[in-house]
């Protein structure tokens, strides 16, 4: 399985698209962790304000996603009107889900700069400007759709300076993080990682911080708790999962797994996904 393909598989998300139509007034966005904001202009202006940043006006179809839920406005100028289609992206984990991470606080793309996206971007608006059954769960596919293919353009032309993708994307980085993904219940250590990449333990360590932006033992601690979170929502029984995710006891995974996510593995099944994935199916 090729890399986006699996981080996709292992760290997933769901759009819900909430507007569809002309826009000609003005809207603000609280921060909300859970989910992102994807708005895809087709016709401006469209000013966009998020505080510490200069205003981005939009006047050529483009997409503006702000993928952590940051807190910003939307804003028509008077007397003028645009046509949007705006979805909440909504991250499992919510700003803590590594794809989240990977990308920058906001992102703007105009559809012109990115030709792979077009066919998608026509069936999208195809599908918006129609009114068959089934057009919002068209809709909400589509937008998944356009993100993967969005994740891929921005690991594809290194764009990603800090996070997961740029680490896969770097040429000795990649193969100790593949070696991490696709074996997860090795017992790992710094000089095994850093053999995998043919690096040092000292410069692997700096290097590894400089690009994923966080060290190598954390990052295998945040990888493996990803997967035994995915394998418990499948029903796995606690023991099973800890030994799948490379932890030599029970126990020993409770407490890796409490010490990074707050609670304990039966304590967020009970009550963490529920209020996760709530209202976004």
């Amino acid at each position: 399985m090729d890399k986006i393909s699996s981080l996709v598989g292992r760290y997933s998300f769901r759009a819900r698209v909430f507007f569809n139509g002309v826009f000609c007034d003005a809207n603000a966005f609280a921060e909300e962790s859970s989910a992102g904001q994807l708005h895809l202009v087709r016709s401006g202006p469209v000013i966009f304000r998020r505080e510490g940043a200069p205003p981005l006006r939009v006047e050529v179809p483009a997409m503006v996603f702000y993928p952590r839920g940051s807190a910003h406005a939307l804003e028509i100028p008077e007397g003028a009107s645009a046509k949007l289609l705006c979805a909440h992206i909504c991250f499992e984990d919510g700003g803590a889900n590594p794809l989240a991470r990977a990308l920058p606080e906001c992102l703007y793309l105009p559809f012109s700069n990115v030709r792979a996206l077009e066919h998608t971007l026509e069936l999208l608006f195809a599908e918006a400007s129609c009114a068959n059954q089934g057009r919002e769960v068209i809709l909400d596919r589509l937008c998944d759709v356009l993100m993967i293919q969005v994740l891929r353009h921005e690991f594809e032309h290194g764009t990603l300076s800090v996070g997961l993708l740029a680490g896969l994307a770097d040429r000795q980085l990649a193969p100790a993080l593949g070696a991490i993904h696709e074996r997860p219940d090795e017992p790992w250590q710094l000089e095994t990682l850093a053999r995998e990449a043919c690096m040092s333990r000292a410069r692997f360590t700096e290097h590894f911080r400089n690009v994923v932006g966080m060290p190598p033992g954390e990052y295998l601690t945040r990888w493996r708790i990803g997967l035994a979170q995915d394998l418990l929502r499948k029903g796995m029984p606690v023991k099973v999962v800890s030994a799948q995710a490379g932890y030599t006891s029970a126990p020993a995974f409770t407490r890796a797994f409490t010490g990074l996510v707050g609670v304990s593995p039966r304590q967020w099944l009970k009550d963490v996904v529920p209020a996760t994935w709530a209202g976004t199916t």
